[in-house]
């Protein structure tokens, strides 16, 4: 079977895929399975071929992914056997709060949040609305999660992972997976500390001020065309090129 924890870019999906990991005993994602770039995300260009692949029958797999388009979706809910996708969602405000600083981190320079948004934020917002309403949509194989649940009732989420797995869990084990992936020993086992921020929940009323509020209310029920143009060329067009 193969696992997949997906959601948007700073949405909780590698907090998600370490969960799962203590659930089952999962073999290392084979090089047929997996991303050139990145080992741990699957092949979202070889989906096709892998979704029809013996080798997901007799073994189980976990992968991470960013998967959002409509085609790609399709191919992975095609096969309900051995296919298996949890998808969390977050709240866009404060998604656009994490991005913000791993966009700082990752850069020599520092922008403020006021020019992060107004230049690049609102636009990834666009990009967040399109994974939410691509994934909308109930699928037999897909499991809806948010980090807000997530984060609230870690132990109730993990007990729901565990029965859409059909994995039998008690208490005391999901007490010890959850403890090992606190973001204090998340961290320390990271040489990207940096990445695993507080994540905490109403983070962006430090952040947002109401004119950007009012911006994505409207960009989130309404996407005007200059706003999908700035979309195509900041988030699209490095897809296509890479």
């Amino acid at each position: 079977m193969l696992v997949i924890a997906n959601g948007a870019f700073k949405s909780g999906s590698t907090w998600q895929r370490n969960l799962l990991k203590g659930l089952l005993e999962f073999k290392p994602l084979p090089e047929s399975l997996r991303s050139e770039k990145q080992n741990s995300f699957v092949d979202e260009k070889r989906l096709e071929n892998i979704v029809k692949s013996s080798e997901i029958k007799s073994n189980n797999y976990l992968a991470k992914a960013h998967i959002y388009k409509t085609e790609q979706i399709d191919l992975l809910t095609s096969n309900v056997e051995d296919v298996r996708i949890f998808m969390i969602s977050r709240d866009i405000r404060d998604a656009l709060v994490s991005h913000y600083n791993h966009f700082s981190n990752v850069r020599p320079y520092k922008l403020s949040f006021n020019t992060y948004y107004w230049l690049v934020g609102r636009f990834k917002a666009i990009q967040l609305t399109k994974y939410n309403k691509n994934w909308a949509p109930f699928k037999k194989n897909v499991f809806h999660s948010n980090f807000e649940s997530l984060k609230s009732d870690t132990a109730g989420e993990l007990k729901k992972f565990a029965e859409f797995l059909g994995v039998g869990i008690n208490d005391q084990e999901i007490r010890e997976i959850i403890e090992q992936n606190s973001i204090k020993k998340v961290r320390e086992k990271s040489d990207r500390k940096w990445f695993f921020r507080k994540g905490e929940i109403g983070d962006y009323k430090n952040y947002l001020t109401p004119s950007m509020e009012k911006d994505l209310e409207r960009i989130q029920h309404k996407t005007g065309v200059l706003d999908k143009i700035g979309y195509y060329f900041i988030f699209e067009l490095r897809y296509l090129f890479a």
